[in-house]
């Protein structure tokens, strides 16, 4: 067990490394740099090391600001539609895909099995601008944009206005709150497509796997219902593979926000990041880059756990090694 969580911390630090060299290459495009005035590339990244140790992340050349600052308002948002998306993507995919597996060899099952393969070819940036011109016409209140109206004044706690709203002390909270999630609705819904159709096609194929087991067989011959088969056998050798499926998810949503934040106005760091590219705001693009790649390598770290605690052959394999 020593040897493989070695291992993982070798990874770790291998990942952090790319992610540095990566932001500092981005940093090297730039000709007004200060590293470029560096005797060497070896000292340039050594000192480029030491600042992002401090937590020095410097400033936008867009107004100046700070860019730690700035990170925390730009982040949030885009984490809030990832989690939000996910978890919609769970409520939907899973039962979908048992219900596909429980009726495999009839309409049902085959229709949701392509219906999933299909879906996940949908492009979503190209579904965002027809929702929400659909939705417009149609004078829905979820056809809005941004994260809520600006006439409301949400001070930021923990930079998620589903949360913070809740700090809000005014009579007219509630409205705030409505508010709130009809601007949420859309963006969300969009964001669920391709998650949901890939749990989908992830929980449908392992269930499908289990139930031809012979001691699921065994059971069908005791008289067991196949609910009871599914609460009793299926459910516990199919939630184990989601989970290392965390961070390939988190990516596919994470891209599919960045491209469509700017359809719906979404104040997140997708959108931030390309008026980055187009004003060469290298500075941004480099700490933009460590983002994402620490929530992406935050995710990996956390789905690892799971499945350490949850999975016991991997468990197994983790003191085998």
């Amino acid at each position: 067990m020593s040897n493989s969580l070695l291992r993982q911390i070798a990874l770790l630090l291998v990942s952090l490394l790319g992610l540095s060299l990566l932001s500092y290459i981005i940093l090297l495009q730039d000709p007004l740099n200060d590293i470029l005035a560096e005797p060497n590339v070896l000292v340039g990244y050594s000192n480029y090391l030491q600042t992002l140790l401090h937590g020095d992340l410097g400033i936008t050349y867009n107004g100046g600001d700070e860019l730690k600052s700035l990170l925390f308002t730009v982040l949030p948002p885009t984490l809030q539609l990832c989690i939000s998306s996910l978890f919609l993507a769970s409520i939907f995919g899973i039962p979908l895909g048992f219900i596909g597996a429980m009726n495999s060899h009839n309409f049902l099952g085959s229709s949701i099995r392509n219906i999933s393969a299909l879906g996940l070819s949908i492009p979503v940036f190209w579904i965002a601008p027809i929702l929400l011109y659909v939705s417009a016409i149609q004078a829905w209140e979820i056809s809005a944009i941004g994260q809520y109206n600006l006439l409301y004044e949400i001070q930021p706690v923990t930079g998620f206005p589903i949360i913070d709203v809740w700090f809000i002390d005014q009579p007219y909270r509630i409205k705030v709150v409505q508010n709130v999630l009809q601007h949420l609705v859309l963006p969300t819904l969009v964001l669920t497509i391709l998650p949901t159709m890939d749990i989908t096609r992830l929980v449908q194929q392992r269930a499908e796997f289990v139930f031809t087991q012979n001691y699921v067989k065994v059971a069908g011959t005791r008289g067991w219902s196949q609910l009871r088969i599914l609460f009793t056998y299926v459910f516990r050798n199919t939630f184990p593979i989601l989970i290392p499926q965390m961070p390939r998810l988190f990516i596919l949503v994470l891209t599919q926000s960045m491209l469509t934040e700017s359809t719906f106005g979404w104040p997140g760091i997708g959108r931030w990041l390309v008026d980055s590219v187009n004003l060469q705001d290298y500075n941004s693009i480099s700490v933009g880059i460590i983002a994402i790649g620490l929530c992406i390598i935050v995710v990996y770290l956390i789905s690892t756990i799971l499945t350490f605690l949850l999975d016991p052959f991997n468990k197994k394999g983790w003191y085998a090694r």
